[in-house]
């Protein structure tokens, strides 16, 4: 699945890319900061986005994606899920907690990614 990442902290960025990559997907960008315009011109099947930091700015930014990308897959990596997305009937949205398991993790994103 191509996939679009979004993650603040570069040191995570190369255990996050292997998890990634892992579970199926093939990587299009990667990016410190969420660029709707960017997202859309790389035309990803999954947005994997860390939310930790995720202000109302980030949050309409994610929303401008899930409305004019129907068929975007959103992966939402974060303690807790921003509760203001409000998704499209054919958007598929994914928490997915931070402190799981590598194992947990790379299972999560395997039905995810097989779901598409």
């Amino acid at each position: 699945m191509r996939t679009y990442v979004v993650e603040p902290q570069q040191i995570f960025v190369p255990s996050l890319l292997a998890l990634l990559q892992e579970s199926g997907c093939s990587i299009v960008r990667v990016q410190s900061a969420l660029d709707p315009l960017d997202v859309v011109r790389a035309g990803p099947q999954m947005l994997f986005f860390d939310a930790d930091t995720i202000d109302q700015a980030g949050t309409r930014a994610l929303q401008f994606l899930i409305d004019s990308m129907p068929k975007l897959g959103v992966c939402v990596y974060a303690r807790t899920a921003p509760g203001a997305l409000k998704p499209r009937e054919s958007t598929r949205i994914l928490h997915v907690q931070k402190s799981a398991s590598h194992e947990t993790l790379l299972g999560i994103l395997g039905r995810f990614t097989a779901g598409r």
